[in-house]
């Protein structure tokens, strides 16, 4: 019996031992892991991105690779030359892209392509709430009145 005993203590001496190793190993690159994707800043991903100046000209940047997370006003600032304010509450304003400016009539405002609708949508968020999704189409419109009609 006390051999049956020492065998059981050895067995489960070695499983202990296992799982404090595995645990161990876990821990370390779960730990490697976290820190390569706060160097990165998330996934690669990649979306769409168009400004349409009001005047049947547009410019796109397609298959834009930004990373997971990223809003769409810090995905345009690489693409786009924008310039902006904040507004405490409100988020970013853009006031102008690309040198055209928002005046007292017309403004910049964005859309996002709905897929299943096949339409464009308007997302009232401020674009520095706005997390870009992988495959999304997004559009900065220069355009007047409230609300503003969709892009056509």
């Amino acid at each position: 019996m006390t051999f049956l005993k020492n065998r059981w203590m050895l067995f489960s001496m070695l499983l202990a031992s296992w799982a404090l190793i595995a645990s161990f190993f876990a821990g370390y690159y779960w730990l490697q892991y976290s820190d390569t994707m706060n160097r990165i800043g998330g996934v690669p991903i990649y979306s769409n991105f168009g400004v349409d100046y009001g005047n049947n000209t547009r410019s796109w940047s397609n298959n834009t690779k930004v990373l997971t997370g990223m809003t769409l006003f810090k995905a345009n600032r690489g693409v786009w030359n924008m310039t902006y304010e904040t507004a405490p509450g409100f988020g970013v304003y853009v006031s102008s892209i690309n040198g055209v400016a928002s005046n007292s009539t017309h403004g910049w405002v964005w859309w996002k392509w709905d897929q299943f609708m096949n339409s464009w949508a308007r997302v009232d968020i401020s674009a520095d709430a706005y997390a870009v999704a992988d495959n999304d189409t997004l559009l900065w419109y220069y355009e007047s009145g409230w609300p503003p009609p969709p892009p056509p």
